[in-house]
């Protein structure tokens, strides 16, 4: 692998030499533990081309007065774009370090920082961030020119880490459908895509996303632009023919792929998954499951990471196992069927997104976290796993519904209910859904089917979902009238849409236990009439961020961002024009420890009976109970 390779000085054959002037182009640091983390860089010398020797520093002190660790290493210029990683162990737990990088020519990198992970039973404050979606007709990327002053222990960088397709001064990738066998020109444009996204698109201007991944220690999430907007979208489809072009999703016979061959498997998915690892400061490892043919062999993108006593954060894989994306026969249309329906296809049992082997995983994580007393768990799922609108009776098409098939509500509902049923069964509180990819902001509750054979739709006690970014993309530039009164219409409709047709509405309930603190931008009455109005951006590029009190007992959500703007019009940020500022926030208490619940018995149920949230802005609430529909 990869990273193994990189630890080594001169692995590459053409030998590492002194270099008149190397150029660094960006430096990161993520996957952190209590006690390692993976450090990357990009060198060259456009002088002299070739390997790089380069020397990493870690040190506690931000001036580098003490080196606490010293790792050799070199670029690899021949099989990894000059791109280098290394994986520091033996660090301590709960400890902010500071990393850099020393070529045999002297030069120095910029200065990264990172945080590891408290120990397993350490009650500490947690603060993190994370958002998604960048694309390059939105470079530089204003949200993140100065990223660093946030201080975050940690950022998630939740899918769509660059986008395959053109925009000014940047030609698409290959079409990775058609031509799905040139493996070398697929590989030489996402990593063509991937660097664009460190330089400045302006002359002097600021470096792309340097920022947010020098800034703090990340974790990173696969998602679809990564993987090209193909077939190659849906790892555990079948692969087709000929064998990696992967099937149309037309077939009712390939919604569930039985074969024993999947897109994962073969050399497209393959380079465009190495592109992804080779840019990101990620682990490389393979999941070993002899029993389970979709996920045996693969790399493991999925993994947990324990925050102390406070928080788990789970980061999981749905690109690389999940099924075909259904189309209706003859189109281009999904085809997501009926959501309560008896045999639709989007309701079928054997679908799945993570496959089985990850789904026993996450199953087991939520359950061992709630029985260690682990107060908030954090799952990141790069499609949104909330449900923006009614589903259509047959056909899908963007007039009739909100969400499309590659959503888990859109064509993997059965895997979706599961997930959920099982939370709510196993009563496992204070679960927080994180995703982007809606380019819009927006915070929900969940809704499953308590009976999968019942139509009645019940929700999720203790538990709710937040969908951020985007960083910069498309979808907000398209509304033009950015006034309160405006975006508060936008967010009333939706919800009085979705309260119509018995869809969860936008935002969380008035009584939801443990909510305090509301605030939206231009609403002063927020936390006294609450509306889908606050808790819902659709007309910004932003980030959220999150935080954990170091009793573990409340969590505080804060939505930052800016105004949207244009595509391909490349501003630099001017705080003076378009400043970053907090759009919405709340707060929400932890439930009890189980032992205290017991105590409080059925007072508690009191307590968490819920009431219809008001739904627009002129504070008009409706009353029906909205627990089971």
């Amino acid at each position: 692998m990869f990273l193994g390779l990189a630890g080594t000085a001169g692995f590459v054959g053409g030998g590492n030499r002194v270099v008149a002037a190397t150029i660094f182009d960006a430096v990161a640091a993520g996957d952190a533990s209590a006690n390692d983390a993976i450090l990357w860089t990009r060198a060259t010398d456009a002088l002299t081309p070739g390997n790089i020797a380069l020397t990493a520093q870690i040190s506690t002190a931000a001036n580098f007065s003490t080196i606490n660790f010293s790792l050799n290493g070199s670029t690899d210029s021949i099989n990894h774009d000059s791109i280098l990683k290394l994986n520091p162990t033996g660090l301590a737990s709960g400890t902010q370090y500071y990393y850099r990088f020393i070529a045999s020519d002297t030069t120095v990198s910029p200065i990264g920082t990172f945080k590891t992970a408290p120990v397993a039973n350490s009650k500490t404050a947690l603060h993190f961030g994370f958002s998604g979606d960048a694309d390059g007709k939105f470079r530089p990327y204003q949200l993140t020119k100065n990223f660093g002053t946030n201080n975050l222990d940690f950022f998630v960088f939740l899918g769509d880490t660059m986008y395959e397709s053109a925009s000014t001064g940047s030609a698409a990738t290959i079409d990775t459908g058609p031509n799905f066998n040139n493996t070398a020109q697929i590989l030489t444009d996402y990593r063509r895509k991937y660097l664009e996204q460190l330089k400045p698109v302006n002359s002097g201007g600021q470096s792309g996303l340097t920022q947010l991944f020098a800034g703090q220690g990340n974790y990173t999430v696969l998602d679809n632009h990564e993987l090209g907007i193909r077939q190659f979208i849906n790892g555990g489809a079948s692969q087709g023919t000929p064998v990696g072009k992967g099937v149309t999703g037309t077939n009712s016979a390939d919604f569930v792929n039985t074969t024993g061959a999947f897109i994962n498997k073969t050399n497209g998915f393959k380079t465009l998954v190495q592109a992804y690892s080779e840019y990101q400061p990620i682990k490389e490892t393979l999941v070993s499951a002899p029993g389970d043919a979709r996920t045996d062999g693969t790399q493991k993108l999925y993994n947990a990471n324990q925050w102390g006593k406070n928080a788990l954060y789970l980061n999981l894989d749905d690109r690389s196992y999940r099924d075909v994306q259904m189309k209706v026969p003859g189109t281009n249309v999904d085809d997501t069927g009926v959501y309560a329906g008896n045999n639709t296809h989007g309701d079928d049992p054997n679908r799945t997104m993570l496959g089985a082997t990850q789904l026993t995983w996450l199953q087991q994580q939520l359950l061992t976290a709630q029985g260690n007393g682990t107060k908030w768990k954090f799952i990141s799922v790069s499609a949104p796993i909330d449900q923006r609108g009614a589903l259509p009776s047959g056909v899908n098409t963007q007039s009739d519904s909100p969400d499309s098939m590659k959503s888990w509500i859109g064509g993997y509902r059965a895997e979706r209910n599961k997930i959920l049923k099982f939370i709510a069964d196993n009563n496992i509180e204070n679960v927080v859904f994180l995703s982007t990819d809606d380019h819009e902001s927006r915070v929900n509750e969940l809704m499953y089917q308590p009976n999968p054979a019942s139509t009645n739709t019940a929700v999720v006690p203790h538990a709710f979902t937040i969908v951020a970014g985007p960083l910069g993309a498309g979808g907000p530039d398209a509304i033009s009238n950015h006034s309160a009164a405006n975006i508060s219409a936008i967010a009333a409709a939706l919800a009085a849409q979705q309260t119509l047709t018995g869809v969860e509405p936008v935002g969380l309930s008035a009584n939801f236990p443990g909510l305090h603190n509301v605030f939206r931008r231009f609403d002063g009455s927020a936390d006294i009439n609450r509306s889908a109005f606050d808790f819902y951006s659709p007309d910004t590029e932003n980030y959220t961020t999150l935080d954990i009190s170091a009793d573990g007992n409340t969590l505080s959500v804060t939505n930052l961002g800016i105004t949207s703007y244009n595509q391909n019009v490349f501003p630099e940020y001017n705080p003076a024009s378009n400043p970053i500022t907090t759009i919405f926030s709340f707060q929400i208490d932890a439930v009890p420890e189980p032992t205290t619940l017991s105590i409080l018995g059925t007072s508690w149920v009191l307590m968490a009976s819920r009431k219809r949230k008001k739904q627009v802005i002129n504070n008009e609430p409706t009353d029906s109970n909205r627990h089971v529909k």
